[in-house]
């Protein structure tokens, strides 16, 4: 009976490290792997890519702009970079597929680092879907209004 109970402890433990391990890897954006997809933190910024053609705007608290790229042909990845510069405000990036597939909340912070800028990669090693994807820029902390490119 003793080696049995022991048996369930181990059991529960393992269950327990499991979970944990699932959740964070639930939350962590930097690893989010959806229908092939994959989004990551650029490592060389410049590369030829589609992205968010480069459109200057403003923006101020609980407002909404929306930016969309029409994408035809065969690529692996999508290229967004948001960046208003200014740390003591603060932008939310939300990305969508035209096949279905939604990327974000992303904030400030995503690359590890709280400069006023969020860029990253969409990838998918199959190819990214063509058509239009919509990029959605939302005031989520600013005071007075905020100067921003995409």
């Amino acid at each position: 009976m003793k080696k049995f109970g022991i048996f369930l402890i181990v059991i529960a433990l393992a269950m327990l490290v499991s979970c944990a391990s699932a959740s964070m890897d639930l939350f962590d954006t930097k690893k989010i792997d959806m229908g092939g997809y994959t989004v990551t933190v650029p490592d060389v910024t410049g590369i030829n890519y589609p992205q968010v053609k480069s459109v200057y705007a403003t923006i101020t608290q609980g407002e909404t702009d929306w930016f969309s790229t029409d994408i035809s042909g065969y690529y692996t990845q999508f290229h967004v970079d948001l960046n208003w510069g200014d740390v003591t405000d603060s932008l939310r990036l939300k990305v969508y597929s035209p096949d279905g597939y939604t990327f974000g909340y992303y904030y400030d912070s995503f690359d590890g680092s709280n400069n006023g800028r969020i860029e990253l990669n969409i990838n998918n090693n199959n190819g990214i879907a063509e058509g239009t994807w919509y990029c959605e820029v939302y005031g989520y902390d600013v005071t007075g209004t905020e100067d921003y490119t995409i």
